[in-house]
């Protein structure tokens, strides 16, 4: 679920009685169709994301939590196993999706074109020092493809989507050079 789903009145953040309510009408939900419920017991109380203890949970705790809960995942999820130093919590290519923050400059909680192109141009150098391969950059979705709706910010909803949506796309392998067929 996504931090709009809980954040009932739309007033930028989730009191625990919201949270609570959120969250049961999921589980029945799921539960009256037959949906699987296997990670329910291990879902974060709502003290897991109030990281401050203020009772209320931000946009940017539910998003700092959901990434770390992201990176933490075992087994062999889309776009997991891909490649060098890849494990448990690791995405393509063995490394964890950037959070939201680190493209946050003046943390407002929405990123401008100037931030998100700043952050991506940091994360693109970082990540090229590591050694990784930079094969897809072509494919990376533009700002105005993430800015879902056309509002010359992205929020964190739409970054997150845009992430999970990344994460769903099929991995083209790299071809290797055979005999008589060059790469």
């Amino acid at each position: 679920m996504g931090f709009t789903q809980f954040d009932r009145n739309n007033d930028g953040v989730v009191t625990e009685e919201e949270f609570n309510q959120a969250r049961s009408e999921r589980r029945a939900t799921r539960s009256d169709t037959g949906a699987p419920m296997r990670g329910m017991p291990h879902a974060p109380a709502f003290s897991d994301i109030d990281q401050n203890g203020d009772g209320q949970i931000t946009g940017q705790e539910f998003a700092d939590v959901r990434a770390q809960r992201m990176g933490n995942r075992g087994g062999m999820g889309p776009g997991m196993g891909m490649g060098p130093g890849a494990g448990p919590g690791m995405g393509r290519m063995g490394g964890q999706m950037p959070a939201f923050s680190s493209f946050d400059a003046d943390g407002d909680g929405l990123l401008s074109e100037d931030e998100f192109a700043q952050g991506r141009a940091q994360r693109i150098k970082e990540r090229s020092q590591q050694g990784y391969p930079m094969r897809n950059l072509a494919n990376a979705p533009a700002f105005d493809a993430i800015d879902q709706n056309g509002d010359g910010q992205i929020d964190q909803q739409e970054f997150q989507s845009a992430q999970m949506q990344h994460q769903r796309m099929p991995v083209v392998p790299r071809r290797r050079a055979s005999a008589g067929h060059p790469a």
